[in-house]
């Protein structure tokens, strides 16, 4: 009977501490987001500009209309076009060049919002092939595979996107493979180096995939390290506490302008 009375006090104890805590967020003004990534592909680049909205606010993020934006560098410049409502696109013979730094700037509603990033070499892929993964004698899952070398010297970077005819299929942060030299080792070549993966469900015999190997500026790495802690990868008992993910652009804005020298192979389904 005692410990039976121990029992209620105690659950009487633990439900009567629970209490209802209101957290009033800070709305502040709407700042300007970028979403951009330019390449040494020659082709039309886009750059996206939305604005921030309340946490609590549902609807679609509005759109940044009517903004200037233009790339330079190299003693080029490139001008963007808004041809849908806040996406801006170049002219399809822009590209960056090897080694050279480059500005993005924009002018929306009077303020100038300026970022810079540097465009590294990235090593050749020597071949690129899609392996069939088969289980109980059906294919399940097509396994992208790349032959490609790591550039000697400590402090490289990159990240691996896949196209499915002509479409990005990995068009978000948490979709694209990223790495370091320090942690897939200095100087090695990869045979064989499993990149991704597509379900067979998802392709058809002729269909083209494009395998691209990216070599990114540590500043970008490190950004997309620091905005995957404080978004897919959080959820853990130890994790830091949350922090505002980083910018290379000034005047608060939020976003990333990404410079990246690309690699480009492609693989033909059989």
């Amino acid at each position: 009977m005692k410990r039976l009375i121990y029992i209620f006090i105690g659950l009487f104890v633990v439900t009567s501490c629970t209490k209802e805590i209101e957290i009033e967020l800070d709305e502040g003004d709407q700042r300007l987001i970028v979403e951009s990534w330019f390449t040494t592909e020659e082709k039309v680049h886009e750059v996206k500009l939305t604005l921030s909205s309340s946490y609590f606010d549902e609807a679609t993020m509005p759109v940044a209309t009517g903004a200037s934006v233009k790339i330079s560098g190299g003693g080029e410049e490139f001008i963007f076009t808004e041809t849908f409502p806040g996406i801006y696109h170049s002219e399809p013979t822009a590209h960056a060049s090897f080694k050279t730094e480059y500005t993005m700037e924009i002018l929306y509603e009077g303020t100038t919002y300026t970022a810079t990033d540097y465009c590294d070499t990235v090593p050749m892929m020597d071949d690129f092939i899609m392996w069939p993964e088969v289980e109980d004698g059906t294919i399940q899952n097509y396994i992208a595979l790349i032959w490609s070398y790591e550039a000697p010297g400590y402090g490289d970077y990159y990240a691996w996107r896949l196209k499915l005819n002509g479409e990005y299929i990995t068009d978000t942060l948490s979709q694209i493979t990223f790495a370091a030299d320090e942690f897939i080792g200095d100087g090695l070549y990869f045979e064989g180096w499993p990149i991704d993966n597509i379900r067979a469900n998802d392709l058809t015999s002729g269909d083209i995939v494009t395998m691209e190997q990216n070599a990114l500026s540590q500043k970008a790495y490190e950004a997309y390290i620091a905005i995957m802690s404080e978004t897919d990868w959080r959820g853990g008992l130890f994790d830091a506490p949350p922090a505002n993910v980083p910018s290379n652009f000034d005047n608060n804005a939020m976003g990333l302008f990404v410079v990246s020298s690309t690699n480009i192979l492609e693989y033909t389904i059989p």
